[in-house]
């Protein structure tokens, strides 16, 4: 195992491990990382019959992530600098700590837990000082989240010339003014007949700006189930996303200027400026990506901003 950076207030630690041989803090043991939580699978028994009632895999659910972390200070014989180095891993009381731990092919982070030491100390030798002991982290949300983010950009569509919809051939309506008093024969002449339909291309008058998309795909390449955030740009007068194959949408009506609106399908809400706006939603169709699956996403409210979405790798 490679390193464990721990943060919290503003502060980072880091606990080296494989063969740390520096003055520093080393990594000395890692569990409840890759195992999953506790389960909070509720079952009822059958009173008539063998085991319990069925359940839902929408019922199967995880308790908080427990992680504990062993240390252990070198600092050969400089006590103070084994103090110093142990006053390192005390600046993380009193905040929502994340833990991110590189390992061989994969970064992950666990976000938001609270943080307790254990301390045993042993004087093995008078030049030597030896402070070790545990740390434990309690994280409510129990997935490990990749360090690295799958993002994407969806541009609004607008209109490109003040017109909206099919257009037919150019100087079909001058040529029929031009011979509305002339006899039947003349107004079907071949010349008038080719002047009427549709022009090709079709112009439905929409655009986009660049070499923008209102099209992408997010994909989760984790183990569990992933949620993405979305995050539009004004200026747009509200915003619909859909999710084809899911039939579900997300609707919101807030305008949207120069501060974002972010959409969040974890918490299923909607917050600009840190203010709660999700009483504007009026379709909350929030979706998840699948462990191993993508989710497609377009942007269908026309406009001149743009729409941020991203997603990790999910772990339980």
């Amino acid at each position: 195992m490679s390193d464990v950076m721990l943060t919290a207030n503003g502060a980072s630690v880091t606990l080296h491990g494989g063969d740390f041989d520096g003055s520093g803090i080393a990594l000395t043991g890692l569990s409840g990382w890759y195992q999953t939580p506790s389960s909070k699978v509720t079952v009822i028994s059958r009173g008539q019959g063998d085991g319990g009632h069925d359940i839902a895999a929408d019922d199967i659910m995880y308790d908080a992530r427990v992680v504990t972390v062993g240390y252990r200070i070198i600092a050969g014989a400089d006590r103070g600098e084994a103090l110093r180095q142990l006053s390192l891993l005390d600046r993380l009381v009193h905040g929502l700590v994340t833990c991110r731990v590189i390992d061989e092919g994969q970064d992950t982070y666990c976000s938001g837990g609270y943080y307790v030491r254990s301390l045993d100390q042993k004087i093995q030798n008078p030049l030597w000082q030896n402070l070790s002991g545990d740390i434990t982290i309690v994280f409510e949300r129990p997935e490990r989240l990749s360090s690295d983010e799958c993002s994407c950009q969806l541009s609004a569509m607008h209109v490109s010339d003040g017109s909206i919809g099919l257009r037919y051939g150019p100087g079909y309506w001058t040529e029929w003014q031009g011979t509305r008093n002339a006899s039947p024969s003349l107004m079907h002449t071949e010349s008038n007949i080719g002047l009427r339909g549709l022009a090709y291309p079709l112009n439905y008058g929409l655009k986009l700006d660049g070499v923008g998309s209102n099209v992408a795909l997010l994909y989760n390449n984790g183990t569990s189930r992933a949620y993405p955030t979305f995050t539009v740009h004004g200026p747009m007068d509200g915003v619909r996303l859909d999710f084809p194959g899911t039939q579900q949408s997300i609707v919101c009506a807030q305008t949207v200027r120069d501060v974002p609106l972010i959409l969040d399908c974890r918490s299923r809400t909607a917050q600009l400026g840190g203010q709660d706006v999700s009483r504007q939603l009026s379709q909350r169709g929030f979706p998840s990506i699948p462990a191993g699956g993508s989710l497609r996403i377009v942007l269908s409210t026309l406009g001149t901003g743009f729409v941020d979405c991203s997603v990790r790798d999910t772990y339980m």
